[in-house]
């Protein structure tokens, strides 16, 4: 992976952090100004830098419809697994018609993917990868 600045690191963890809380709570992401031309219906929720498949370095843009990479667009309802990546800061997404999974790695893909799972799930985490809680009564082995 690239190496990025610490401060982004920070400002993306807090900002992951929080949103996750939010979301937790029942709430939405929020939209920001547009820096593309939306659908009808259509939310921008932010634009960030991404390295693509620990290769190129981009921007992604993610909305309540898609996840824009450069020139490619995927519709939100293609991702069919979102989990978390080999390396530090980065997740796979599995999308339909693709072989391989997209892994896409920053300091602001953690963010990205609670955004993401909160339009597909309406939950901060993918069903499978919800964090264990240490005290939760449901998480108790019984023998």
């Amino acid at each position: 992976m690239n190496e990025y600045d610490a401060g982004q690191l920070a400002a993306g963890f807090r900002s992951m952090t929080m949103l996750t809380a939010l979301v937790g709570r029942g709430g939405r992401p929020a939209a920001v100004r547009p820096t593309i031309e939306l659908r009808a219906a259509e939310k921008q929720y932010g634009w960030l830098p991404v390295t693509i498949n620990n290769d190129e370095r981009g921007v992604a843009v993610v909305t309540n419809l898609r996840l824009l990479l450069g020139a490619r667009e995927i519709p939100l309802w293609a991702i069919t697994a979102i989990r978390p990546g080999d390396a530090v800061w980065s997740v796979a997404l599995e999308i339909i018609g693709c072989e391989e999974p997209l892994v896409l790695s920053g300091p602001w893909v953690p963010w990205m993917s609670v955004v993401i799972c909160a339009e597909l799930y309406g939950t901060a985490w993918p069903p499978a990868y919800a964090p264990v809680q240490e005290n939760s009564r449901e998480n108790l082995v019984t023998a």
